[in-house]
Formats: structure tokens, sequence, C-alpha cells
């Protein structure tokens, strides 16, 4: 059983350190990439960019993921996840996850010590600790927090909007009738309430694990005092020479 990972790639700047980091988690790899975001990477088996449309105006990061899942092959019994281009992982956490069989797994979050929108916050950047299936909704797992079933990802759409339709043909607002949207589903919150529903037996919450999320966001995490484990260790900056003056020694 292997482990892909799906990120909807923006910051070039990054590519470096990506590649640093994925390259010892054992998985495959996947940069979503519009040609604007195009960045040439090492040619490497685990390495598997994917060009994506450009993305018109009103469209999110998860149009990208829809885009791979209608054009790639998906292993069926492999788990695959989704993270932005600045998340990583408490260090074996990947070997944990190939040790599961349920549908869906969900792991714990940590974003840091500060967040960056709020330098002079005294409570710090948020923990998000998932101790049961209720609490699996909009706004509280995040993207990055769970992987699922090839099965699942293939059949079952990461970016999906039912327009409204009209029952008789008058615009709504000229008193129009009109349907109920049957089904929006268009950002990773969405994504995990429509796993609770569906597989509410079928999942596996790791609590004591955590992704790093926004690991690679400037300012995100400046000590290590406030760690949830002693014996983390974070990922380091490779190749990079544009973090400007929010690089910290932490991630010398």
């Amino acid at each position: 059983m292997d482990i892909h990972i799906l990120t909807p790639f923006y910051r070039k700047k990054l590519a470096k350190t990506l590649i640093y980091y994925w390259r010892q988690q054992n998985v495959f790899w996947y940069p979503l990439m519009a040609p604007s975001d195009h960045v040439k990477l090492p040619n490497e088996n685990w390495i598997r960019p994917i060009i994506v449309k450009e993305l018109k105006k009103g469209d999110n990061c998860f149009v990208k993921v829809d885009d791979f899942r209608k054009t790639q092959k998906i292993v069926d019994e492999d788990y695959y996840g989704v993270t932005c281009d600045e998340t990583t992982y408490e260090p074996g956490f990947m070997d944990i996850l190939k040790q599961q069989t349920a549908k869906v797994v969900v792991c714990s979050s940590f974003r840091g010590d500060q967040d960056p929108s709020a330098p002079k916050a005294k409570t710090g950047a948020s923990i998000c600790i998932v101790k049961k299936v209720s609490e699996l909704v909009r706004n509280n797992i995040g993207m990055g927090q769970y992987f699922v079933k090839g099965e699942i990802l293939k059949n079952i759409p990461y970016y999906e909007v039912t327009q409204e339709t009209r029952t008789d043909g008058i615009p709504v607002h000229k008193g129009g009738n009109r349907t109920k949207v049957a089904m929006v589903r268009d950002d990773d919150g969405h994504y995990i309430v429509e796993m609770r529903k569906r597989y509410p037996n079928d999942i596996a919450i790791l609590t004591d694990w955590f992704s790093f999320a926004n690991y690679l966001e400037p300012g995100r995490f400046t000590t290590t005092k406030r760690f949830l484990k002693p014996n983390w260790e974070l990922p380091k900056y490779i190749g990079i020479d544009d973090i400007e003056k929010e690089k910290d020694t932490l991630h010398e």
C-alpha cells in the first residue's frame, strides 16, 4: 500500500525544501502545477508533477485536485492526501499511516507557536486535537489532516458545486422559484463532512499524531518551547535564499 500526496503548488521558492522533505517520507508526491506555476523538478520516480489547468476567476486550489482526479490513474487501496505547499508532518507519521486500514484516516494538527497574521497575540497559533468523529466538521478539520482510500477519491469529487436551478424558468430576482442547491463541496471542510456522513464507522482518528500545518509559512514556527512532544524534530528549509526577514534560526 502506497501513500500519494497531492499538493496544489504555487510557491516556487519552496520547491527545494519540499523535495528534500518528501524524499524522506517514502511517498509519491504530486505537485499540481498550472502552467504559470511550473518549475523544473528532478526526474525521480516518486516526484510526479501534474500540469493542471489555470484557475479561473472564482476557482480555488481544490479545482486542481479534481483535475487530477479526472485525469490520473488512482489506486483503490492506496491512501491519498491533499496538502498545501507549506504543510509537513511530525517524524514517523507516514509510517503509521501505512499501517492503517480504514477508508478515512484523520490526524490532529499543530500550527506552530505564532500566527503571523497576529504577531502580538499571546495565544499563539491554533492546535486541533481530534478525538471523535463528531468533531469532523468544517472550520475544524483542515487540508492535510485527512487521507482517503483511492476508491473514494476516484468516485467522490473533491470539488463539485451544483448550480441552483429554476423550477419555472423565471429568474429568481424577478420572483421565480428555485430548487435547493443539491450539493456544494468546494473545500477541504466540505469533503471531510462528506466522509463523516458516508463512512462514520470506517474512520480512523490518530489523535496523538500531528500535521505541522503551514509549517513553511515564515513566522509560523519560531520556538520549540511550546511543542506538544519533546522529541519533535522539524523539517529544515533547504536551498531557499528568499525567505526574507522572517527567516529565523530555528530553520537553519
